[in-house]
């Protein structure tokens, strides 16, 4: 149990860290404490496991995760812990699951971007995934755009493939749908996930007790906000309540 907790609460405190030693755009106010085990099941309240955006709803049910292969609590947040797998499999049917990628996070972060995109239009985006966490985050061995591409070589994208991928529209509209994402929705933190872009998730507020009810926690809140009433009203500070998603 001791180290359990003290695994969840890595994830939730490590992304402050890393963010003080890159510099870049995000804004970082995280740092999430750990919860006790009354909050496993506990109401879903504003201000608790989820905080309120001053933005216009999105038309269609949506869920946007903001993450980097640059970012170590990201890595344990879908690699470990497989939260995106858990939330994706208690969405209601017809909602939409959108990942997106930071451009100012860290080395290459552009470029990790872009192979991020490409990895979407080949729809091999869970290799990928896998591939890029392992190269950055354990064999350290990302150090240029390069090394990048050695990585789509060994998922079977050689370079010509993957250059020619990049000049696709395909690619290019992913890019700008992500940018305008990045731009509206200004996640202070990553991994951030919100929901109909009204809603995001306050992973301090969530049941802490031991990796499988936060993950369950997180899911079950996630779920909860897509079929949340996206008409309430704008808290003052929009993450007054919540100053440390998980990064």
């Amino acid at each position: 149990m001791k180290k359990t907790l003290i695994a969840i609460g890595v994830l939730l405190t490590s992304v402050t860290c890393f963010a003080e030693d890159v510099t870049t755009d995000t804004k970082n106010e995280t740092q999430p404490a750990t919860a006790s085990a009354a909050t496993q099941l506990a109401p879903i309240e504003s201000g608790k496991q989820y905080g309120v955006l001053p933005f216009q709803p999105s038309p269609d049910k949506e869920v946007v995760e903001f993450f980097s292969f640059n970012c170590p609590s990201c890595f344990r947040f879908e690699s470990e812990y497989h939260v995106p797998d858990e939330i994706s499999k208690a969405l209601p049917n017809g909602t939409k699951f959108k990942r997106y990628h930071l451009e100012n996070f860290g080395p290459l972060a552009k470029e990790l971007a872009e192979a991020w995109a490409i990895a979407n239009v080949l729809g091999i985006e869970d290799k990928v995934s896998n591939a890029l966490y392992k190269a950055v985050q354990t064999d350290h061995k990302i150090k240029t755009a390069d090394d990048i591409k050695a990585v789509f070589a060994d998922l079977g994208v050689d370079t010509e493939k993957f250059e020619k991928t990049k000049q696709n529209f395909l690619v290019k509209a992913f890019m700008a749908q992500q940018n305008e994402a990045i731009k509206q929705l200004v996640p202070d933190s990553i991994p951030t996930v919100v929901v109909n872009r009204k809603f995001f998730v306050n992973s301090r507020g969530l049941n802490t007790s031991n990796t499988t009810d936060f993950v369950k926690d997180y899911a079950r809140v996630t779920a909860y906000l897509v079929d949340l009433d996206p008409n309430v009203e704008v808290e003052n500070d929009k993450k007054a309540d919540s100053e440390d998603q998980t990064k």
